[in-house]
């Protein structure tokens, strides 16, 4: 009678192991994120700066906070602050190759929540067909969706002072990229 219940023990253990090692197999793999111009949502500020080729925004306003010469820029150090703080923070890009057009990053918990890109009017046609091509049609011209929930949106610049607090620099286009989930 031991006997049976010690062999009936064991099988169970060995049930219990082998379903639970085959429910880890089969359990899904977090979707690829949704990349745009070299940056995905959801990135850290040092993935971000190894994709810009330029020094991560946390440890330069870490730097900053320990200088002298933050005295004298009180606006930026107070930025720099609730970046190193918070995690939030923004940050706006002039593009060398194009003169005018910018790219803001909005970091929200030290991770990359919303990226903002202007683009000249001549090329939206272009861009469109590409992301027609890439991603998931939510508005026909106007919205894309992700595998990962991420949103691409174009809008007009007439909106880009709300996202921003700049005026836009050109008469063309924004882009929008965004997740709900941070």
């Amino acid at each position: 009678m031991i006997r049976i219940k010690s062999k009936l023990l064991s099988n169970l253990i060995l049930l219990s192991g082998l379903f639970a090692c085959s429910s880890c197999r089969d359990s899904p793999e977090p979707p690829i994120p949704t990349a745009f111009m070299g940056h995905t949502i959801g990135e850290s500020s040092m993935a971000w700066s190894s994709s810009e080729n330029t020094s991560d925004p946390l440890s330069r306003c870490q730097e900053m906070l320990r200088s002298p010469v933050s005295n004298g820029l009180p606006e930026v150090t107070r930025k720099c602050q609730n970046f190193v703080d918070n995690g939030d923070y923004l940050m706006i890009i002039q593009d060398a190759h194009q003169l005018g057009m910018e790219r803001a990053y909005k970091f929200i918990r030290w991770k990359v929540a919303l990226i903002v890109v202007q683009l000249p009017r001549e090329g939206e046609s272009n861009l469109i067909k590409e992301l027609n091509s890439h991603f998931a049609v939510a508005e026909p011209g106007k919205k894309w969706l992700g595998k990962d929930g991420a949103a691409i949106e174009i809008r007009p610049n007439a909106e880009y002072r709300v996202l921003t607090g700049r005026t836009p620099k050109s008469d063309g286009f924004f882009v929008v990229v965004s997740s709900a989930n941070l």
